[in-house]
This record gives C-alpha cells, sequence and structure tokens, in this order.
C-alpha cells in the first residue's frame, strides 16, 4: 500500500511540475486536477485506513475532490498567467511593426546624400455630384516630390 501511495505521489510530482511539459499532446497543467484528485483519494484513504468502510469511502471521496477542485483552481491560474503573455506578446508585436512601417516610410521618403529633390504642388479641382452636396473643399492639394 505504501509503495502504491509513493508511486502516485511520485506520477504526480513528475507530470504535474511543469506546464509546458506535453504528454500525447495534452499539456502537463491539464492533468493536474486529475492527478491531485487521484493523490486526494489515496491520501484521504490512507488517512481512514483504520475506520470502518463508510468513513473510509466518505474520507476517500472527500479528500479527492477537494484535491480535484485544487487542482482546476490551479490549472485556471495557469490559463490566465498564459492568456496575459499571449497578450502582452501581441501588443509588443503590433507595436513593432508599426515601427517599422514608420521608420521604413521615413527612408523611403528622405532624400540621399547629394541628390537633388523637386517637390510640385497640383491643385486638383473637385467635381460635385449632380445634386449640388458637397463632401470636400473645392480642390485638393497634391504633393509630389521627384
Amino acid at each position: 500500500m505504501k509503495s502504491l501511495i509513493m508511486f502516485a505521489v511520485t506520477t504526480g510530482i513528475l507530470l504535474c511540475g511543469c506546464s509546458s511539459t506535453q504528454i500525447a499532446q495534452t499539456s502537463a497543467s491539464s492533468i493536474l486536477a486529475p492527478a491531485l484528485g487521484l493523490g486526494g483519494a489515496l491520501a484521504g484513504s490512507y488517512a481512514a485506513e483504520d475506520e470502518d468502510e463508510g468513513t473510509r469511502l466518505a474520507a476517500t471521496g472527500a479528500a479527492a475532490a477537494g484535491a480535484f477542485l485544487l487542482g482546476q483552481f490551479i490549472e485556471n491560474g495557469f490559463k490566465e498567467e498564459k492568456a496575459k503573455e499571449y497578450k502582452a506578446g501581441y501588443d509588443l508585436g503590433r507595436s513593432n511593426s508599426a515601427k517599422e512601417l514608420y521608420w521604413l516610410y521615413q527612408k523611403l521618403h528622405q532624400a540621399e546624400e547629394g541628390e537633388i529633390t523637386r517637390s510640385r504642388v497640383y491643385e486638383l479641382p473637385v467635381q460635385y455630384p449632380d445634386n449640388g452636396v458637397k463632401y470636400v473643399p473645392s480642390s485638393i492639394s497634391l504633393s509630389v516630390t521627384e
């Protein structure tokens, strides 16, 4: 009996110790609650070993349920932490891509050394629809750098 308990505890510690471990495409954090439930059941059974059958079953069930709920609580914390990390990485990636686009745009419009650039401004008249409603000003300025 003691060797079975030691085996269950050791297996639980090995399988549930790291949330990033993958076992058969199931993360170790998702098997934490069942492993804790099993460990709780074994602990409850061991604690009520000298009691009558009804007390032993009640202790085993209560310990298993309590340990399983504790495992669910811990798993939820893992999931929330992963979601926060994902959001932080996503925001950082968006920020970096916006910065890269800005500097690429700045470099594209920067004159090379010794290069002479000409800039012209064209005034384009705006045509209005037949009903006479004006959505934009009467002309639009378009700046062109050559």
